[in-house]
């Protein structure tokens, strides 16, 4: 019984050497030699790409977007975010939403004349005025402001309560 199971073994080395030999193909070796130089191209390429993303700064950002996922993807912030996504798909497939939607073409139709060409102009005037005029020095002069006057305000208060008090008894 083991003999049968041995004998292709045995047969092996002898058919392999009764066929004739393989004569090489130069046509398929010169192809191949030329299929070297263009993995030797983009194997050139490849770690000219793997270069740049090794470097410092790609490194930086990579670690940067890898603590940031973390923090995401920590407990609260996970469960938080899922429980944000249900409520938000809850809320949208909700039959108010829908009526909302098959109302919003007329609603737009409402605000539509309220929009003009004239109104984005003044709101793009006063968006760059506000610009300019919020400068952190301005900012910084206002808080300064505000905490220098919210003592005599507090005061004044003071002073209205009690003649309120005094006159209405």
């Amino acid at each position: 019984m083991k003999f049968f199971r041995l004998l292709p073994l045995a047969m092996l080395p002898i058919t392999a050497y009764a066929g004739p030999a393989a004569e090489p193909d130069v046509s398929l070796l010169a192809e191949r030699a030329l299929d070297l130089g263009g993995l030797l191209d983009d194997l050139t390429n490849s770690i000219g790409a793997i270069k740049d993303l090794l470097s410092p700064e790609s490194l930086d950002n990579i670690n940067t977007v890898v603590t940031g996922l973390a923090v995401v993807l920590e407990e609260p912030t996970a469960n938080q975010t899922k429980g944000l996504i249900t409520t938000a798909s809850d809320l949208l497939g909700s039959d108010t939403a829908t009526k909302l939607l098959d109302q919003l073409p007329e609603l737009l139709d409402s605000v539509g004349g309220l929009v003009t060409p004239a109104l984005v102009n003044n709101v793009t005037d006063l968006l760059g005025n506000a610009h300019d005029l919020l400068t952190p020095q301005f900012v910084s002069n206002t808080k300064g402001l505000i905490n220098d006057v919210a003592p005599l305000v507090s005061a004044i208060s003071q002073v209205i309560s009690a003649l309120l008090s005094s006159i209405l008894g």
